[in-house]
């Protein structure tokens, strides 16, 4: 078997929790045939530390799989996999629709399942998992009911691993044409398009924000939500029974999946508009329309820490723009989705955007992903999205 030695103390990280082992923190390796072959790993004294994936060509030379000298089979990724799957089940709005495996915050590195009943989106992004994959699609059919897997690999850090991007159908019994279909979370009915949605098909990090607006609108309330993709929080606005909805996107796909997702539901308050929310914004201001709660969960504006401050930049005009379209005693829930943003940054962007909109803010609560996202507190890769619920006076 492969093995990876480490230089000295460079072991101190992963001992803490992080998952991962960067190329130049390694010493020495020894017999590696392959990219991505399982490989032992070993502290500079020599000290047995666990089994993972390596590859010789990624800055993350090394992704951890287990402490224990153990096999890593089929038997191992089961394990595994219903390990994760039982952690969702322990919440009461787990249902049939969520984030089954996520990646580094399962142990399970480069691997992320999404849950639609009996319908499953799967994506790697690791060389290591990737060998695997026929396993995890094994595992899904025999295990766990799968009538349907799609692989939603068109993903850039595909590339960085040596792998190539791929969106395909690789397992299918539905029989049907239409690979389209119904799934309902939090009582709202979506219509899902795994094929042809961003990421992994449809985005779950955001469904406990999403369902937590609801506890803040009222029927008088005139909400905005900015970046809307496919409508998660103009629908749960209407279905807390907001006068007045809004909902913008870039997207032509995503408008027209959440204006069939509003019919799907008979929410008649909505109108979804496909248009750059920049522009959109700008026009605002040529008008005298406010709102009572603007939704605004932008892309990430950075992948990497030298983008930094131009992103910061651009969170703050953004957020001041939306603080400017608010009514007094009103709600902002503002997020960023990049891990290079932490909390300390973001605070300062709502502290700046409130003084250029010469408004005052309240932190009302504050938020991360959807409980079926879970994060490592040692790995701050997995802490990506931050979300703060603001009272603007």
């Amino acid at each position: 078997m492969a093995k990876v030695y480490l230089k000295k103390n460079e072991e101190r990280r992963l001992t803490a929790g992080h998952q991962w082992i960067f190329s130049n923190e390694i010493e020495k390796i020894e017999d590696v045939k392959k990219n991505g072959e399982i490989a032992e790993l070993f502290a500079f004294d020599g000290k047995f530390l666990g089994k993972g994936f390596y590859n010789k060509n990624s800055l993350i030379a090394y992704r951890h799989l287990t402490e224990k000298d153990e096999e890593i089979n089929k038997a191992f990724l089961f394990k595994q996999i219903s390990l994760a799957n039982s952690l969702r089940k322990k919440s009461v709005n787990c249902g049939n629709v969520y984030r089954m495996v996520n990646s580094e915050s399962d142990f399970l590195p480069g691997l992320i399942i999404d849950k639609f009943d009996n319908r499953y989106s799967v994506q790697i992004f690791s060389a290591g998992m990737h060998e695997y994959f026929d396993t995890v699609k094994e595992i899904l059919v025999e295990n766990f009911k799968a009538v349907f897997i799609a692989e939603k690999n068109n993903n850039d850090l595909r590339i960085l691993e040596g792998l190539e991007k791929n969106e395909l159908v690789i397992h299918d019994i539905t029989e049907s044409d239409d690979k389209t279909f119904e799934a309902e979370l939090d009582g709202i009915k979506y219509k899902i398009d795994l094929m042809n949605g961003q990421k992994t098909g449809f985005y779950l990090d955001q469904a406990g924000n999403r369902r937590l607006i609801r506890k803040y609108i009222n029927e008088k309330y005139k909400v905005l939500d900015l970046f809307c993709n496919e409508g998660g929080f103009a629908l749960n606005a209407a279905f807390a029974g907001a006068s007045e909805i809004t909902g913008v996107d870039s997207s032509e796909h995503s408008i027209r999946m959440a204006g069939i997702n509003s019919e799907l539901n008979n929410f008649n308050k909505i109108n979804f508009i496909c248009k750059d929310v920049f522009d959109y914004l700008n026009d605002l201001f040529q008008t005298t329309e406010k709102f009572d709660f603007i939704i605004l969960d932008p892309p990430s504006f950075t992948k990497s820490k030298k983008n930094l401050i131009p992103a910061l930049k651009g969170y703050i005009e953004l957020n001041t723009k939306a603080i400017r379209l608010l009514k007094p005693n009103s709600l902002l829930f503002t997020f960023s989705c990049s891990h290079h943003i932490n909390d300390k940054n973001f605070e300062d962007v709502i502290s700046k955007s409130s003084s250029a909109a010469g408004r005052k803010v309240q932190v009302v609560e504050t938020s991360f992903c959807s409980s079926d996202h879970p994060i490592l507190l040692q790995m701050n890769e997995t802490k990506y999205l931050k979300g703060y619920l603001l009272r603007v006076l």
